[in-house]
């Protein structure tokens, strides 16, 4: 049980789950021992939205100015833009793309189901090559919430379905320590709608968590996602940390984050850190 402090950081329990892992670049295995050599290597980066796609050709810029070699060869970065994580995926398993950059709780999905290997990890400011997950609330809100069991019926904002941080930590402490029931054979997302109240938690629709297609829609109530098929997807405005920070911004109670991505958001939107409390 966690007791907040009304003027200080309040915490709840997840920060035991410190973890090893960040988010992980994959490349098919052979994408290199068994291609002919060549003087030149492309590499494909598949991105997934228009702010990724920016950055790609920045660094593809970047790196033609610099002239990167491996080995002798130089490498010449291409970029290649998808709907979403899952059809990147699918993309460097037909050998349309060569590299992308996953959450770690897509770290399963991508060796089991798509040959996949991480060759790179993300290092943070200090050296430090892990992350924590955190719930954030605006200061002075949720003033009833003296343990993880009153975080019921709270508007919720998630990352996504899959991300470790954001989903999968907080869902496996609240089912093991917040009283989530878990419901129809292990099903998360139905397990997470009955404990929540309307929230966004972008994908949970898909088909990939969806098959039979009898999930709610209560995750999707908070999404704003306007465009065709953007609503309570990748495409959707609160999809990623940032995209949930946001969510708590304009419509929900407490998002789900990894620790290091809070200052970075708020410095970004030019907000003060004062303005919110993290629940660690």
């Amino acid at each position: 049980m966690c007791m907040i402090d009304k003027t200080d950081i309040c915490l709840l329990l997840l920060i035991h789950f410190l973890i090893g892992v960040t988010g992980q670049n994959f490349w098919k295995t052979y994408s290199v021992e068994h291609r002919p050599r060549r003087p030149e290597t492309i590499v494909t980066w598949c991105t997934i939205s228009d702010d990724e796609q920016r950055k790609c050709h920045s660094f593809s810029m970047a790196n033609e100015r610099d002239q990167i070699k491996v080995g002798y060869e130089t490498v010449n970065i291409t970029c290649k833009q998808a709907t979403n994580k899952e059809e990147c995926m699918e993309l460097l398993d037909q050998e349309s793309a060569t590299m992308v950059t996953l959450d770690a709780g897509s770290v399963f999905v991508g060796g089991r189901y798509h040959s996949l290997v991480p060759i790179a990890e993300e290092v943070l400011d200090g050296g430090h090559n892990y992350y924590f997950s955190v719930a954030v609330i605006k200061k002075g809100s949720l003033d009833d919430v003296v343990s993880l069991h009153q975080l019921r019926g709270k508007k919720a904002c998630f990352p996504g379905v899959e991300t470790f941080a954001g989903w999968v930590v907080p869902i496996n402490t609240l089912m093991k320590e917040g009283g989530m029931e878990i419901v129809d054979c292990n099903n998360h997302i139905k397990s997470a709608t009955n404990y929540f109240g309307p929230s966004c938690s972008v994908n949970c629709l898909s088909d990939k968590y969806n098959p039979i297609g009898d999930n709610s829609d209560k995750l999707c109530q908070l999404c704003i996602g306007k465009i065709p098929g953007g609503r309570c997807t990748d495409a959707d405005p609160y999809a990623g940390y940032e995209g949930a920070f946001k969510c708590l911004l304009e419509a929900g109670e407490i998002a789900f984050l990894k620790h290091n991505s809070v200052p970075e958001i708020i410095e970004k939107l030019g907000f003060s850190k004062f303005l919110f409390s993290i629940m660690v």
